[in-house]
């Protein structure tokens, strides 16, 4: 018996998520026979929508409508909502962190793959200006923007 193709997307933002999409919708057939598995690595279970991150924090539009709640959206995708935070492409296997593994102390979990989509996304970078880091506000997430 064939083994299942596996495919890990680390990273749910923009990039992650419509590269899982899209693979949801192109191997949508090898999905339903479970020849394929498609598993998103992401710390957070929604995919922010950062062009409307200004109406949000101006109060025109509501954050809810800023974010696509990934595993509404990629319903045929493993969503783990965690942190890699190594890869050993000799071995194929993901490092993974979660809340769960944190709290139950038993260590990060190991994701096998066989294909690789590497989309962690970008962080707000502080600059090394005086009073930068006390003062400024980020404008990278939901949370700063409306904070």
């Amino acid at each position: 018996m064939k083994e299942r193709a596996r495919i890990l997307v680390v990273g749910g933002g923009y990039v992650g998520m419509y590269t899982a999409l899209r693979l949801q919708r192109k191997l949508k057939q090898e999905l339903k026979r479970g020849d394929v598995e498609i598993t998103v690595v992401t710390p957070d279970p929604y995919m922010t929508y950062q062009p409307f991150l200004p109406e949000a924090a101006a109060g025109s539009i509501s954050p809810r409508h800023v974010v696509v709640p990934l595993r509404r959206v990629l319903d045929r995708c493993r969503v783990v909502i965690g942190e890699a935070t190594s890869i050993d492409h000799a071995k194929r296997t993901a490092t993974v962190a979660t809340l769960a593994t944190e709290e139950e102390g038993t260590g990060p979990d190991q994701l096998s793959y066989d294909e690789l989509v590497l989309a962690p996304g970008s962080v707000s970078r502080t600059l090394p200006i005086p009073g930068l880091a006390e003062f400024a506000i980020g404008f990278k997430t939901v949370e700063e923007a409306i904070g």
